[in-house]
């Protein structure tokens, strides 16, 4: 074996350790003769002092008995180990000594966390400081997770563990583990806590409901933690009810005695710590139609023109319109005149209803202003009297003088007031013989008589008060004695004063009539008066007798009384009286005239078993005073027919109905007849009608001649059809050499649209370099902008575009085509090109397409 350089075989290797660790970095060298080693650390020849913690081995290697690693000495650093001989030096590799350190402090710690079901869940955690740099791994509940089989839980930018989806299993404590040579470090807990966002069960829906009722909205809600429940209104502002409103139990909202203000949105908003949701319900009150104006009763001269007034609310808003007692044709305000008789209108909401040139068959007439809406209808009747002197009832005495006894000498008064049109004059008689006013006789502007310093011989006697106009005259008479006060056997008596007589009756009314015979009832009296009750007297005005007030019963114990020998033909009123054993009271209103021989269920002059004794006021006062029939329902079976359904509260006495269709908003009504046969008709349908138009229906019960009050009504749209008509009117204005752009109409009148238009179907066909028509485009264009641009035109090919219009149900006829010429010379659309009418094959095509 000859002498040969150094070599080296074992070079060492990085080596990363803790501090206070020992370590070797191994180097070994072969040569001849033996080599030195040398070892270097950053460039620097180590020197190895006895006694210090670096010690080299017997093969070379560099062994640290602890290492050292701190701000005044660290043994971190890049080592390499050198062989000499004589003949020469090899190096090693170089290896790089790290002092391994990890910090007692996280730098980001994870926090607790709450995290709605569903969200991705972000869990932070920055590793302490270390050498080499710590690896990150996490624990739930103490037990490592496992990340590798997971798609949704994974380690992102270093150590943040993010959870997607997450989910209540994900539920726990977490904690982030930092892990190098040197240890391992732990976080504190952090608990995340998953949630579920508010989401609702049981919503508030839209709901109506009638004025005075109460309305509950739900709110079952759901969610973890269980959200909090707040509800708001648009109504009223926003402000709630509090004396009407309560939140129940289940979250639910009620309010009693609901209100047309109560009217709007109603919101329930549930929130808790990890999200929010609202929902919402309308509130609709319906409210039955109320009249704020009635129509007055009116005298009218012949010839002259008079008018009525009436105005109603509700919700919906009322229909009004007027009819003829027992007529079936009715008066919308704007309809065309009936008769003499015209309906208005006014922009303040009321209704006005004229008769020009008033007549004598008027006279007795019965109006009827009607308002309804789909909760109920009411009704007010006026009626019609001929201003003329033979048709006025003769003036009424309300109160006249009574017997009285006084004392010579003294004050006597004698009452007498009066009514009547034109207003009564009062005149005076004693014994039959005028009394003519003097120093101690007067007579008031009211009509009452004083008479002062009486005396027996000129004052005592019978004085009648009279009452008289053109319309006649009515008397009242009382006896006026006088005697000595000093007379022991006279009992002296002055005219009580009238809070001591009885009130007034209420207006006599009819309640049976025939042709000879009537009977009249009336409401009692309020008060009796400071005296024993002695019953009702009676007073009659007929027109075929004299014309005066005829007393015809008296002191009746009940308020009831038949009138018999009536002169047919003739009209009837009554007053009533009560009487005390003080006087009379103040007479009740007049009764509405009655003529006398009509009956009920005569058509044509002839009477029914069942109906000869049936009366004119029962059944009028069964069908127009009372709600007998209840429209439920009015839905579209297509878009020209609606089915009706109503319910009827006694079918006794109804006939038929008449069934009035109205387009809302128009002065037009269609009228069917609809025959009640077995007292069973409770639906119907109703074809004709106009497509997808919005209709009003109500039903009005007659019976023979008696036509009853409406019943409420009902709204209903019918359904959509396609379009009866084309779009016209179309242009095209040149945007450039090789675009057109085009602008069209929707079909005309509105009616032949039959629904919301949605689109247009566009085609445009042309001519090809073969000669062959075909199909350039065909497009569907948004309905709101009838428009289009026509773009990569050829110049000189001949274009037909037609259009047609569409609802949601389909698509209507095409347009005629219209011809599109570019010229190829001018560049620019050729006017005169006319060429109509077009190709038969072509114009066949477009009525095909759809």
């Amino acid at each position: 074996q000859g002498s040969h350089p150094p070599r080296i075989v074992e070079h060492p290797i990085d080596t990363t350790v803790p501090r206070h660790e020992p370590a070797t970095l191994n180097c070994k060298a072969e040569g001849s003769p033996t080599p030195t080693i040398q070892w270097y650390k950053d460039g620097v020849p180590l020197k190895i002092l006895p006694g210090s913690h670096r010690i080299t081995l017997p093969a070379g290697g560099l062994f640290f008995l602890k290492v050292v690693n701190s701000r005044r000495e660290t043994d971190a650093g890049i080592y390499w180990c050198e062989a000499k001989n004589e003949l020469g030096v090899a190096r090693s590799r170089n290896a790089t000594l790290q002092v391994a350190v990890l910090r007692d402090e996280f730098r980001l710690e994870p926090q607790n966390t709450r995290i709605a079901q569903g969200d991705t869940a972000l869990l932070e955690c920055a590793a302490p400081r270390g050498i080499p740099e710590p690896t990150v791994t996490w624990k739930k509940g103490g037990q490592k997770l496992d990340l590798e089989g997971s798609k949704r839980v994974r380690i992102v930018d270093g150590g943040n563990l993010a959870i997607q989806d997450a989910r209540q299993t994900d539920e726990g404590q977490y904690q982030c583990i930092a892990k190098n040579p040197v240890g391992v470090r732990e976080s504190s807990l952090a608990t995340l806590k998953v949630h579920v966002k508010p989401y609702i069960i049981r919503g508030p829906h839209d709901q109506t409901v009638l004025e005075g009722a109460s309305v509950t909205f739900p709110c079952r809600v759901g969610g973890d933690p269980m959200p909090d429940v707040l509800w708001l209104r648009t109504a009223s502002g926003g402000n709630m009810p509090l004396d009407r409103v309560s939140v129940l139990e289940d979250r639910s909202l009620r309010l009693e005695r609901v209100t047309i203000a109560d009217e709007g949105e109603y919101s329930c908003e549930a929130d808790n710590v990890v999200g929010a949701i609202t929902a919402m319900g309308t509130l609709t009150v319906y409210a039955p139609p109320k009249f704020i104006q009635r129509p007055a009763s009116k005298s009218v001269e012949l010839g002259a023109d008079t008018s009525f007034e009436c105005r109603a609310i509700g919700n919906p808003k009322p229909t009004i319109f007027w009819t003829i007692k027992n007529n079936s044709t009715l008066i919308f305000p704007g309809a065309p005149p009936l008769d003499r008789f015209h309906s208005l209108n006014t922009e303040e909401g009321h209704s006005i209803l004229t008769l020009t040139r008033f007549q004598r068959t008027d006279k007795d007439l019965v109006i009827l202003c009607n308002a309804m809406n789909e909760v109920a209808s009411i009704t007010s009747r006026v009626q019609l009297s001929l201003d003329s002197q033979e048709d006025r009832p003769p003036p009424i005495i309300i109160s006249g003088p009574v017997n009285q006894t006084l004392p010579i000498k003294s004050l006597a008064t004698l009452q007498c007031k009066a009514i009547g049109l034109p207003s009564p004059t009062i005149s005076w008689y004693r014994d039959g013989i005028p009394v003519q006013p003097s120093s101690k006789l007067n007579i008031t502007t009211s009509g009452d008589l004083i008479i002062s310093d009486l005396d027996r011989q000129q004052d005592q006697g019978l004085y009648t008060c009279v009452a008289s106009s053109r319309a006649g005259k009515s008397t009242w008479s009382g006896f006026l004695r006088i005697e000595l006060p000093t007379n022991p056997n006279i009992k002296f008596y002055r005219a009580p004063e009238q809070t001591k007589c009885p009130s007034a009756p209420g207006q006599p009314k009819i309640l049976n009539a025939t042709a000879s015979a009537l009977t009249i009832v009336w409401p009692t009296s309020d008060k009796a008066g400071a005296s024993s009750f002695l019953g009702y007297s009676v007073e009659m005005y007929c027109t075929n007798q004299s014309r005066t007030w005829i007393p015809i019963a008296s002191r009746l114990s009940e308020p009831i009384f038949t009138v018999e020998s009536l002169t047919q033909g003739a009209a009837y009123m009554f007053i009533v009286r009560a009487e005390n054993s003080l006087g009379f009271s103040p007479p009740s209103p007049i009764s509405e005239p009655i003529t006398a021989g009509k009956l009920v269920g005569v058509r044509d002059g002839s009477e029914s078993t069942g109906t000869s004794q049936l009366l004119l006021s029962d059944v009028e006062t069964l069908l127009q005073a009372n709600d007998v029939v209840e429209l439920l329902e009015a839905n579209a079976s297509d878009s020209t027919t609606a089915r009706l359904s109503w319910d009827i509260d006694s079918g006794q006495y109804i006939e038929g109905f008449y069934l009035y269709a109205r387009e809302l908003h128009s002065s037009e009504y269609k009228m069917v007849t609809l025959l009640n046969k077995g007292q069973g008709l409770s639906s119907c349908t109703v074809p004709g009608l106009a497509k997808a138009s919005t209709y009003e229906f109500f039903l009005v019960p007659f019976y023979k001649s008696i036509v009853g009050k409406p019943s409420n009504s009902r709204r209903m749209r019918t359904l959509e059809d396609v379009p009866e008509a084309p779009p016209y009117g179309m242009e095209a204005i040149q945007f450039n050499r090789t675009s057109v752009f085009l602008k069209w109409l929707p079909p005309q009148p509105n009616r032949t649209r039959n629904g919301i238009l949605t689109s247009y179907n566009v085609v445009v066909k042309g001519l090809d370099v073969h000669n062959t028509t075909r199909i350039f485009k065909n497009m569907t264009i948004d309905a709101a902008a009838p428009t289009l641009l026509l773009a990569n035109l050829t110049t000189g090919v001949t274009y037909y575009i037609a259009v047609a219009a569409a609802t949601r149900v389909g698509v209507g006829p095409f347009s005629k085509p219209a011809v599109l010429r570019i010229d190829a010379r001018t560049q620019s659309l050729d006017t005169g090109y006319t060429r109509y009418p077009i190709s038969r094959d072509i114009a066949d095509d477009f009525l095909t397409q759809t």
